[in-house]
């Protein structure tokens, strides 16, 4: 009985051993599999936001083209006013190296601005098949990596309703890629922990558009996304440099081991399991929270791409240009506003709101605010530049809609004039000299589903006159938070002679005072004021992404 009992005590150290060295290796397999899981959901994640923002810079590359074939069909092909709405987007460091206009059944082309292109009027990729192929898909992409690392982009006027006649016009832009797809160098955050390959539709040497590095194709841990382009798509490939989640995740399946060996009894192994565990949860809760700081940093950067960098302020008048986002900045917003001049007696003067968030409503807002500076100068008709924004809208078919106010600052014989027609957006404010405070404007409809119901309204201002032109983010909210429009009249009759950056920095007082917390809703806020005295001029101050929390 001892000679037994003492056999199985020797034993013991030799069962201990291989039960700990047995528990140790699960425990490091299961580590293992538990950073492999988390960094391809990481990987997964940032390859999605990447396509989200290839996403939004493909719009925002359509939404000229998509201006200029607007105005080519307003306007009858009219060379003039193609290279006016085009010349700001071509050249070294902007969108394009080259624009065509072309009559879509025509492959000679009515006027071309900037230098370089190559595509060739017959044959495969050639001037003949973009135009074939632009009658059925109304944005075309044409493959000409293989003719000096070319791409080109064709759009048709899309904007007419069932039964209207076919888009006459084609608007080509060409774009010079680098000869060398790895020159740019990645530098920028949240995405320097990766590297990428961007193909035109499948990846392959010859499909290469750009990419981090030179040696391809990407190995390793990767992911990839589709994202549509025109009638192509663009294939993103990315693989990380290193761990994405950090070095402490990276070698925990070794900690664990190490840990599980020198542990004797299961009773203290499964503790510091437990608190292996414990931290583990908090570093991924930190890494999570980093993920959405960098995502919001994005949105916001996107929102603030959307409006325009540097307002243009008419002589003798003061502009102050505000933008509020909701308490979610991760999502990016629809509201817009826009100051520019139309020609020597004229400003156009805009404000809107596109329904929703997202992709899709940056999409919708850059393409408002394009047409609305595009069809402005060819008509003096406020209600027409508002119809021409729906008609771009509704060709798009979008789930949502658009509210909008634009109206002409003209110079008369007796001093300015505001014209202004209003699609389904609150009315503008307007404060008299003697502080009198009245609301102008005849309410229309909303923009992008049906057909609108608009009108055009004049009214003569003068020296000391204040216009506040705004979104529904500012009076528009359950119960207390909404800010009454009689409170915004009382502010504007009472200080509405002072500065219009101390007048938009007061309506901002008063939308925290009602919502302390943030808005679920974003706001733009523009403020014109024509003051008393003919030398105070200011130049706008603007806040495009001002934070409410």
């Amino acid at each position: 009985m001892t000679v037994t009992r003492q056999r199985r005590l020797r034993r013991a150290p030799v069962v201990v051993l291989a039960i700990g060295v047995s528990v140790s290796a699960a425990a490091a397999i299961g580590c293992r599999a538990l950073y492999n899981q988390t960094e391809n959901r990481l990987l997964s994640q940032r390859t999605s936001e990447a396509g989200a923002v290839l996403s939004v810079s493909i719009s925002q590359l359509r939404n000229p083209l998509d201006a200029a074939a607007k105005l080519a069909q307003v306007t009858n092909g009219d060379p003039a006013s193609f290279k006016t709405i085009m010349q700001p987007y071509i050249g070294d460091g902007k969108s394009f190296t080259s624009a065509t206009l072309f009559r879509v059944d025509d492959p000679t082309g009515i006027v071309q601005v900037g230098t370089g292109q190559v595509l060739p009027r017959s044959g495969a990729n050639s001037a003949e098949q973009m135009l074939a192929s632009v009658r059925t898909d109304p944005f075309v992409v044409v493959d000409l990596l293989d003719q000096q690392r070319h791409l080109g982009y064709a759009v048709a006027d899309s904007t007419g309703t069932a039964g209207a006649a076919p888009a006459a016009y084609v608007v080509y832009g060409e774009r010079a890629l680098s000869p060398d797809p790895s020159v740019r160098r990645r530098n920028d955050e949240p995405f320097a922990q990766l590297d990428y390959a961007i193909y035109l539709d499948r990846e392959a040497a010859a499909n290469l558009v750009t990419a981090s590095r030179g040696s391809l194709p990407l190995g390793g841990r990767r992911a990839s996304t589709s994202i549509p382009f025109g009638d192509r798509h663009l294939l993103l490939v990315m693989t990380p440099l290193g761990s994405l989640s950090n070095s402490l995740f990276d070698h925990l399946w070794l900690i664990a081991f190490t840990l599980g060996l020198a542990i004797t009894a299961l009773t203290a192994w499964f503790l510091q399991r437990t608190l292996d565990q414990r931290d583990l949860a908090v570093s991924l809760a930190d890494e999570n929270a980093r993920l959405y700081g960098e995502q919001r940093e994005i949105a916001e950067t996107l929102q603030i791409g959307l409006l325009p960098q540097q307002v243009e302020v008419p002589d003798g008048f003061e502009v102050a240009a505000r933008y509020w986002p909701a308490g979610t900045a991760s999502l990016i917003g629809g509201d817009f506003y826009d100051v520019f001049q139309v020609d020597d007696e004229r400003w156009g003067i805009t404000i809107g709101d596109v329904c929703g968030k997202g992709i899709e409503a940056a999409a919708l807002t850059g393409l408002a605010r394009y047409t609305v500076r595009a069809v402005a100068r060819t008509t003096t008709s406020p209600s027409e530049v508002l119809h021409a924004v729906h008609a771009a809208l509704a060709a798009h078919h979008p789930p949502t809609y658009c509210t909008a106010c634009f109206m002409y600052l003209e110079s008369t014989p007796d001093g300015h004039c505001l014209r202004l027609a209003l699609g389904g957006h609150p009315r503008p404010l307007l404060r008299l000299a003697d502080g009198t405070v009245i609301a102008i404007g005849e309410p229309g409809t909303i923009l992008g589903m049906i057909e609108p119901e608009l009108s055009d309204v004049s009214v003569d201002i003068g020296p000391g006159v204040t216009v506040v032109l705004y979104t529904d983010g500012l009076t528009d909210a359950p119960g207390v938070q909404a800010v009454p429009i009689s409170e915004v009249e009382e502010l504007l009759s009472r200080d509405g002679d002072g500065p219009a950056e101390e007048l938009a920095n007061k309506i901002r007082v008063l939308k925290r005072r009602r919502r302390p917390h943030g808005s679920a809703d974003d706001t733009a806020l523009l403020v014109v004021r024509y003051p008393q005295g003919d030398d105070d001029r200011l130049t706008v101050t603007m806040s495009s992404a001002e934070s409410l929390g």
